[in-house]
């Protein structure tokens, strides 16, 4: 049993540590000297730069004071200098409610609330403050106000965009891209769909494409998408039609997809329709993350099958807790029955004990008071029997 209360004892320290760290007997004193994580760039209008890689996934847990309020208004992606901003779904309290428990919402790539994260707050009169908790994945920040300044330090910012491999040598398409020696190879054609989310450990990005004809099994997208969308965090659409195959060569405005607004850029490209396929000659993109986009289908099998350990592993720390009161509760039901059996036992011994010594002394007191017939006790009339019974005849 030491080996079992051990494990209990760990397990509710594991889970207490895990939830309770905002229980503290002055939070609006402990906010007041805390430093709060990373305070620059929360505004709403403070749009995701990727070279600074800001992220509340590395906030220590605990009260902090923040001079603006918590954003109650489902803010767009790319806001608040973050891929996933989070925003309070609910109202600050009045100082008399004291502490509250609200739900805020993660920002997702088709929903303003696709995880809800707990936080608590408190109205400290001149300020708030606000129990936060580390986030799940990158890039994902808490949202603090509407309007003020962008400005990250120069010292903050370490992301590097990763070098390709291998680039193909720029050409002039001047050649017929019809004849398919002509073509180059896309790079990553899989996931550029209009349906694929950018995820941040992949980085693709075109910026590196180096200029000719390319064919993909899909059309190039004819409609804006959305940010983080083809794989990307700046996706780059056909912002016109394909053309026929009597059409020839043409030349068309390709968008990206901007913050606010469908086409923050444009590039001119050329087209082709050779009948059994489309060709396109493209040419490197200024920014990045920025990719071409291709279809509007369901990604393809490699994309759906490549884990995420950032998005596709969300909830881990609320994971953790769950896993551990799991733990914690089959550990308690096999303490429980062990103590239940052991006590069934315990019971049926001391009955056992207590019929026997009734069989043998109830019915001589009867006896001895005359209250009741005379009842030999089946262990004295044995004695009696054998006492009184003549040896048996022995016969050779």
């Amino acid at each position: 049993m030491t080996m079992l209360s051990l494990l209990i004892v760990v397990l509710i320290c594991n889970i207490a540590e895990a939830a309770y760290y905002c229980n503290v007997a002055d939070p609006c004193a402990h906010a007041n000297a805390s430093t709060f994580f990373e305070p620059y760039a929360r505004f709403e209008i403070c749009q995701y730069d990727p070279k600074y890689g800001l992220c509340d996934r590395y906030i220590t847990p605990d009260w902090y004071r923040v001079e603006d309020a918590m954003l109650t208004e489902c803010p767009n992606l790319l806001s608040c200098g973050a891929l996933y901003p989070v925003w309070l779904n609910g109202s600050v309290p009045t100082e008399a409610e004291g502490i509250v428990d609200v739900k805020a919402c993660k920002v997702g790539f088709s929903s303003c609330c696709s995880r809800e994260v707990d936080v608590k707050i408190i109205n400290c009169g001149s300020f708030y403050a606000y129990c936060l908790g580390a986030l799940d994945s990158c890039s994902e920040r808490y949202c603090f106000g509407e309007q003020g300044s962008c400005e990250v330090p120069t010292t903050v910012g370490t992301t590097t965009t990763p070098e390709p491999t291998t680039a193909a040598p720029p050409t002039t398409c001047s050649e017929d891209p019809c004849i398919e020696s002509n073509l180059q190879t896309l790079a990553q054609p899989k996931d550029r769909s209009m349906q694929c989310e950018y995820k941040t450990e992949d980085s693709y990005c075109d910026n590196h494409l180096g200029q000719g004809w390319y064919k993909h099994d899909s059309p190039m997208l004819t409609q804006c998408p959305s940010l983080l969308g083809c794989g990307t965090v700046y996706p780059v659409w056909l912002n016109g039609t394909i053309p026929s195959t009597s059409d020839g060569v043409v030349t068309r405005k390709a968008c990206q997809k901007g913050y606010d607004n469908c086409c923050s850029t444009s590039y001119d490209i050329k087209i082709k329709n050779c009948g059994q396929y489309t060709a396109y000659c493209l040419k490197s993109l200024n920014t990045c993350p920025s990719r071409y986009c291709f279809g509007d289908g369901v990604c393809g099998d490699e994309d759906t099958k490549k884990p995420d350990p950032h998005e596709d592993n969300n909830h881990r720390h609320t994971n953790i807790e769950i896993i551990l009161g799991l733990i914690l509760g089959v550990v308690a039901l096999i303490f429980v029955i062990m103590l239940f059996i052991n006590r069934k036992a315990i019971n049926i011994k001391k009955c056992l004990v207590r019929k026997t010594k009734l069989g043998s002394t109830v019915n001589i007191n009867i006896v001895k008071e005359g209250r009741g017939p005379a009842i030999e006790n089946p262990v004295y009339s044995r004695e009696k029997e054998d006492r009184s019974s003549p040896p048996p005849a022995y016969h050779p």
